[in-house]
């Protein structure tokens, strides 16, 4: 009995080592297909598939899974944004206008804003009304920003309808 016992005993604290042995196995493999993952994003990104770009220039402006590279993720919007994906056209705009990874410059901003809000990024055309409303890279034209800050306000974003409200507001001497 005692035997049969100490058997029972040494099956379940090999199981329980068997177990934590599968945890960390599936750890290291779970580990691993981020990797691959991410290995698949650049070689995808590489042979020029404008979405693997795109997120690839995400993950080295974030820092995601990839050392934080604000150059090599404007080199990555770039690829794409040449290629017309709006959500780079417009991070490339952000990269100008703030100078990550590329100069600063406004009219580099105001050029690829333009090009993501005639697709109908809301993001880009609310950035691109408020550079003609300050005269940021364009002459400033209020009835310009207004045009485009319209058209962002008109897909939802509050912001622009904050700002379109305001503006009434001061042209109505309020």
């Amino acid at each position: 009995m005692k035997s049969a016992l100490s058997v029972l005993l040494l099956c379940f604290v090999l199981a329980s080592c068997g177990e934590e042995k599968s945890v960390e196995a599936e750890k290291v493999v779970e580990g691993e297909k981020v990797v691959e993952a991410g290995k698949t994003i650049q070689e995808r990104a590489e042979a020029g598939d404008t979405e693997a770009q795109f997120n690839l220039g995400v993950m080295y402006a974030n820092g995601n899974g990839v050392p934080k590279d604000d150059v090599e993720a404007a080199k990555w919007y770039r690829k794409t944004a040449e290629q017309g994906y709006a959500k780079a056209q417009f991070n490339l705009g952000m990269m100008y206008y703030f100078g990550y990874g590329v100069p600063k410059d406004d009219v580099e901003a105001v050029k690829w804003y333009r090009k993501a809000a005639e697709q109908g990024n809301v993001f880009a055309q609310f950035n691109l009304g408020s550079h003609y409303a300050n005269g940021n890279g364009v002459p400033q034209d209020y009835a310009e920003a207004a045009k485009w800050v319209r058209k962002s306000a008109e897909q939802g974003n509050e912001n622009a309808k904050e700002w379109l409200k305001q503006n009434a507001k001061e042209k109505n001497g309020e």
